[in-house]
Formats: C-alpha cells, sequence, structure tokens
C-alpha cells in the first residue's frame, strides 16, 4: 500500500470572495524491484467537497498512471513500474510533479517525467482544474464557436511566424562559408521537416500540446514538428504562446469567463 505523509502542502486563496482553498498532499511508494526508485504522486483533498476532490484524483490518476484508484487493487503506481516477472516494462522511468493555483478557482498539477512505450521519452504536461466542479480544462471547451475561430486563427499565425522565422535562421546558417558536411546535412534535414511540417498544417487546426494558466495570462504549448526519430535536429520544439486574460475573455464561453480572472 502507498504510504501516505501527514504533512500537507496547503494551498490557500484569500484575495477572491469565490475563492477555493485545496490542499495537496504526498503519496509516496518505492518501487518493489530494482531499481527500487521512490515515486510520488499529489493527493488533493478539499474541506467539505469531497466528491469534488475524488473526481480530480481519479482523473489525475487515472490520466498520467493509467490506473483508476478506485478499482485498483494494489499500488496506484503498479502499471507505471511494471513487472519484470511477468514480462511488463515499466512504463514511467521517473515522474516528478508539483501544485499551484494560478486563479483562485483553479487547480494546476505539473507533471514530469519519462514515459516508455515503444520508445522513452520526456515530458511535461499541465493538468488544470476548476475547482467549482472539479472537472479538467479542456482547450476546445473554453470558447465560443466564434471564439475558437479567432484564437485558434491567432495560434496558427503565431506559430506560423515562429517556423518560418526558424527556416529563415537555417538558411542563414547554410550559407555561412565554411560549414562542416555534418552540420550541413543536419540544418537540410531540419529544414526539410520545419518546410513539411508547415505545409502539413496549414490547413489544420493550431496542436494545442498542453496549457499552462498563469497569473495573468494563459500558456498554449503548440506541439513541435519533429517526431521521436527527429528529435536531435528539432531546435525550436513545442512553441509557447501567452494569450492574455483580457484578450481571452471575449471568446470565452460564460461558464469559463469568471474563472479566468484575478
Amino acid at each position: 500500500m502507498a504510504k501516505r505523509w501527514l504533512s500537507w502542502t496547503m494551498t490557500l486563496v484569500v484575495a477572491h470572495a469565490t475563492a477555493q482553498s485545496v490542499v495537496v498532499d504526498t503519496i509516496t511508494a518505492m518501487q518493489p524491484w530494482a531499481p527500487y526508485a521512490e515515486f510520488t504522486f499529489p493527493h488533493v483533498t478539499a474541506p467539505g467537497r469531497t466528491e469534488l476532490a475524488q473526481r480530480i484524483n481519479r482523473d489525475a490518476c487515472i490520466g498520467l498512471l493509467e490506473i483508476d484508484p478506485d478499482t485498483a487493487k494494489g499500488s496506484i503506481f503498479q502499471l507505471a513500474w511494471g513487472e519484470p516477472a511477468r514480462g511488463l516494462s515499466q512504463r514511467l522511468n521517473s515522474l516528478t510533479w508539483n501544485s499551484g493555483q494560478p486563479l483562485p478557482e483553479l487547480l494546476t498539477l505539473s507533471f514530469s517525467g519519462e514515459g516508455c512505450g515503444a520508445y522513452c521519452e520526456g515530458f511535461t504536461v499541465h493538468y488544470n482544474y476548476d475547482l467549482r466542479d472539479g472537472q479538467r480544462l479542456k482547450f476546445d471547451s473554453l470558447f465560443t464557436v466564434k471564439g475558437r475561430t479567432a484564437v485558434d486563427d491567432t495560434l496558427r499565425k503565431h506559430w506560423q511566424a515562429v517556423v518560418k522565422r526558424q527556416i529563415r535562421s537555417i538558411q542563414d546558417s547554410l550559407d555561412v562559408a565554411g560549414v562542416s558536411a555534418d552540420n550541413r546535412a543536419r540544418w537540410e534535414d531540419a529544414l526539410n521537416m520545419y518546410r513539411q511540417c508547415l505545409l502539413e498544417r496549414t490547413d489544420q487546426r493550431p496542436y494545442v500540446a498542453d496549457l499552462e494558466p498563469r497569473g495573468q495570462e494563459l500558456r498554449v504549448y503548440i506541439a513541435r514538428c519533429s517526431a521521436h526519430s527527429d528529435q536531435d535536429m528539432d531546435d525550436l520544439g513545442e512553441v509557447n504562446i501567452d494569450l492574455s486574460y483580457e484578450w481571452l475573455g471575449p471568446y470565452l464561453r460564460p461558464e469559463f469567463a469568471s474563472l479566468f480572472r484575478k
């Protein structure tokens, strides 16, 4: 059974009359076989709002650990650890997290680690919960129909401008005399990757990979151009774009408009 520490990290917001208070505890467990790594995971409680906290905890466990804590037999980390004796590979080599309440009615759980499937790759992701009902925010659900079109257009134009700037930078590097054969080959491959990425996404909605609510703006992460095998030549990676809450206001659905206010 996972060991639960009694030292709680409490986040209280008092600057807003309707602010919700939550408590974020730490569940800690030791992997029962080599490399015997210690894993931790957040456990949320909300005084007087048990169902809300349970909804958040269940969603986070299913999303990150691929296990339902309400029905799991044994540790919530059992799928993440794998089981060598049964030939089950470890799904998470590492996992760290932190919590924050960037806005009075919003809880963010930020996770970073290395996940494994066909290959292993690092990741960072933000789970953002509406403390009025415990639901995790989804990009597409935040906006009116017209609002989503306006936001998509802004994100697309910004992302395209960043990628085009990267293409120009690579072209300038290729024009410099004395570029080594290895560097030239790498930059030419990167150039082709970014050009193909622009072409493929020309008429597509922005590939939103993650959302990070901050104090005054919503940071939106647009997915990188590279596949796993191309990461070494992708110096750009994910592109983050900050949209101020003031600018977003007219495009939000009414039920979310009050959420994104200080």
